[in-house]
């Protein structure tokens, strides 16, 4: 008769209730870490390198389930560059998904909760006054005796300047924030103005009891002070015009449902656009979409990118959209980064050896072969990692070395990097770093 011990995933009683009582103490931590009253000064901080508008340094993202601790995110380090994008890639689970959840401060909660680790970020806030409060800026008229003064209304008011969306203008600030060090009513601020996310589904991501119109002008009405309902109507209607849709005035009246998957992934992109962001997060953008719109979807991101002049990360588990698309991708495999380079890096000269396997299990036009590449072996149980490297049970390259701690980082070129034992060579030879 087998033992509880010899049950490798039996939890018993007085264990479940220790799990639960340590999950209680960290969620009652992290939850009122991100409701304190904090001041810019708490989170402010410096980017490592100024080209960069978004740098995650080992980030730890943790879900605290009854039966143990998930590590989601489980130390990621990587930058985004000013103007580009980043594809970052992997397996469902590895990670990418919750990484940029937790720089929306989005992740699901009270059990997901960042952990530890810092997400950099390059933001324009408001100037605040003593009292905390938005510091506008007022239109201004030269009087008789040449000098300049602010312009009053019919009422005697200074007049708040507008800009061209109608919305009033107020005094900015550049200043870089530690995303994972804000506390939620401050990240409010940045959340759809500053970074928008076009998320995974558009079908369960659109609320279905109110109509497209509703929708894209909660935002302007919510990001953009001062904005007139005719305004932010006009508005939106012209960002449905710019994401390809010929018939904007009728699609602002119907609902999710009356559209196709293509329309609705348009009108998530709409949504995610207009605040003009600064950073655009596009997770799984062309799953649910036949080949024709993804093809268009993706023409879309790439002409607005430059329209905006803005950058994107870009997750996906398609390679031929990367390829396509990002200009430098990043491979997560169990909650890690494992390589990182540029585009012609990752696919003209893959080096760790699951890339090698997510590149040779894609299906190519051109090759003939009788049975498709599959990478032998599972993903670990996220709950209880190995210390060792967490591939070794599936690679078939490992040696006695990756039984040893988690590999570091090896730099084989300026712009290229992989976490694997096999090119500590080129570490000791004097290329890495």
């Amino acid at each position: 008769m087998a033992t509880n011990k010899d049950k490798k995933h039996y939890i018993s009683r007085s264990e479940s209730r220790a799990i639960a009582k340590e999950n209680s103490k960290a969620i009652r931590h992290f939850e009122k870490q991100k409701k304190r009253r904090a001041k810019p000064e708490e989170y402010t901080t410096e980017m490592k390198d100024d080209n960069n508008i978004i740098e995650f340094e080992d980030l730890h993202t943790y879900f605290f389930s009854d039966a143990g601790t998930v590590k989601a995110v489980n130390g990621v380090t990587f930058s985004i560059p000013a103007g580009s994008t980043v594809g970052v890639v992997g397996e469902s689970g590895c990670g990418k998904s919750v990484t940029s959840l937790s720089l929306m401060q989005l992740v699901q909660a009270p059990s997901g909760q960042i952990v530890s680790g810092s997400i950099r970020f390059k933001a324009s806030l408001f100037k605040r006054d003593e009292r905390g409060r938005k510091i506008p800026v007022y239109e201004t008229e030269t009087d008789e005796n040449g000098e300049e003064k602010v312009k009053l209304n019919e009422k005697g008011k200074p007049i708040i300047k507008k800009n061209s969306l109608g919305g009033n203008v107020y005094e900015m600030e550049d200043r870089v924030v530690d995303i994972a060090k804000m506390p939620t009513e401050h990240m409010r601020s940045i959340r759809g103005r500053e970074i928008a996310m076009i998320f995974q589904e558009p079908m369960t991501s659109l609320n279905p009891v109110f109509t497209i119109g509703n929708q894209l002008d909660e935002v302007g009405l919510l990001h953009i002070e001062g904005i007139s309902k005719k305004q932010v109507k006009a508005h939106s209607i012209n960002m449905l015009k710019m994401v390809g849709i010929a018939d904007a005035e009728g699609v602002y009246k119907k609902y999710p449902h009356e559209l196709s998957g293509g329309m609705r992934q348009r009108v998530m992109i709409a949504i995610a656009l207009l605040c003009n962001p600064k950073l655009i997060i596009a997770d799984e953008p062309t799953t649910a979409l036949d080949v024709t719109i993804q093809a268009q979807i993706l023409d879309l991101l790439r002409d607005i990118k430059h329209k905006i002049n803005g950058s994107i990360m870009l997750i996906t588990h398609d390679l031929g959209v990367v390829a396509e698309m990002a200009d430098y991708v990043v491979v997560m495999y169990a909650g890690r980064v494992i390589e990182m380079g540029t585009a012609e890096d990752i696919f003209d000269n893959p080096l760790h050896p699951y890339t090698i396997g997510l590149q040779k299990s894609k299906p190519t036009v051109d090759g003939e072969v009788d049975k498709l590449y599959c990478i032998p072996g599972f993903v670990p149980n996220p709950i209880n990692m190995p210390d060792y490297c967490y591939f070794r049970d599936r690679c078939e390259m490992c040696k006695e070395k990756c039984a040893g701690e988690y590999p570091g980082y090896v730099q084989v070129s300026p712009t290229h990097k992989v976490a694997c034992y096999l090119y500590e060579e080129t570490k000791e030879d004097g290329n890495g770093q």
